[in-house]
C-alpha cells in the first residue's frame, strides 16, 4: 500500500473534519483514490492507519468521527455533540416504521432537557428488541400493544414533534409521557422519575386532564393513573382530587 494514500485520504477528509462519518461513506471514499487496487482488506487497513494516527476516532465499528491530530477532543463531548444524529441514522436504518420517544425522555424533552440519554426507549408498531447505537448508549424499541392489539396508530395522536438540530422526532406528550413513565415505576429505584414527575405535578395547570381521560379510555394505564393518583397525593392535592375523578368514572383504584 503506498503510503500516499493515508494522505490522500487525510486529505479528502478535511470536509468531513469535527463530522460524523459511517464505515460505507469511508469505505466509498477510499475506493475512489484506491481504485483500481482497491480491495476491502486494503480499505480496513488504510482505516487502522487513520484510527492510528488520530485522524478517526471509532464510536462504533460502523461510526467514526474525523479529527485532526492536533484535535483535542473526549469521545464523551463527541457522544453529547453528534448523539441525536447517531441516534436519527440507526432508527431510519434498523426501523423502517413511525415511531416517538416515550418515558422519562420524552418527559425531559417535553420542558427542553436534552441531555444525553444512558438508553432511549422508542414505541413503534413493528419490533421489539435492544441494541446498541454506541459503545456505551443503547435504544430499546417496543410494540405498544394490549391483549395482542396493536395499539401503536391509537396511540400516536398523543405525540407531536421536537427538533434537535437539524433532526425532527416525534415525542410522547407530556400527559402520555407521565403515565408511561408509571407503568414500570418503582418509588425506592427511580429517583430521577420521581423528581421530573413532581415537578410536573406541582404545574398541572400544564397538563391536560381530557387527554389524559383519552389516554386512560384506551384501557393500557390503570396501574399508571393510580401510582401518579399516589404522589400526587403527597404533592398535589387538587391535582389529586382531579385524578380520583378520572380513576373513578373511567378505571378502577389499585393497591400501588
Amino acid at each position: 500500500m503506498k503510503n500516499s494514500y493515508l494522505h490522500e485520504v487525510a486529505s479528502v477528509l478535511k470536509k468531513w473534519r469535527k463530522k460524523i462519518i459511517y464505515a460505507d461513506q469511508l469505505k466509498t471514499l477510499i475506493e475512489k483514490i484506491m481504485w483500481p487496487t482497491y480491495s476491502q482488506t486494503k480499505a480496513y487497513k488504510l482505516i487502522y492507519y487513520l484510527k492510528n494516527k488520530w485522524y478517526l476516532i471509532s464510536i462504533k465499528k460502523t461510526i467514526f468521527y474525523v479529527k485532526y491530530p492536533e484535535d483535542h477532543i473526549s469521545e464523551f463531548l463527541i457522544l453529547e455533540d453528534h448523539y441525536w444524529q447517531i441516534l436519527h441514522h440507526h432508527c431510519t436504518d434498523f426501523l423502517q416504521t413511525d415511531r416517538y420517544i416515550w418515558w422519562l425522555k420524552a418527559l425531559e424533552l417535553n420542558f427542553k432537557n436534552l441531555e444525553v440519554p444512558e438508553i432511549v426507549l422508542i414505541v413503534n408498531s413493528t419490533k421489539q428488541s435492544r441494541e446498541m447505537i454506541t459503545a456505551t448508549k443503547s435504544i430499546h424499541f417496543k410494540k405498544y400493544t394490549l391483549k395482542k392489539q396493536n395499539l401503536f396508530k391509537k396511540i400516536q395522536k398523543f405525540t407531536h414533534k421536537v427538533k434537535m438540530g437539524k433532526y425532527s422526532y416525534a415525542i410522547a406528550n407530556k400527559e402520555l409521557a407521565l403515565l408511561e413513565c408509571m407503568y414500570n415505576y418503582d418509588s425506592l429505584l427511580d429517583k430521577e422519575m420521581y423528581i421530573a414527575t413532581k415537578k410536573l405535578i406541582k404545574k398541572w395547570v400544564q397538563l391536560d386532564i381530557d387527554t389524559i381521560i383519552k389516554i386512560i379510555k384506551l384501557g393500557k394505564h390503570h396501574t399508571s393513573i393510580n401510582r401518579l393518583y399516589k404522589i400526587a397525593n403527597d404533592v398535589n392535592k387538587p391535582f389529586a382530587e382531579k385524578l380520583g375523578e378520572v380513576i373513578k368514572k373511567y378505571s378502577f383504584f389499585l393497591e400501588v
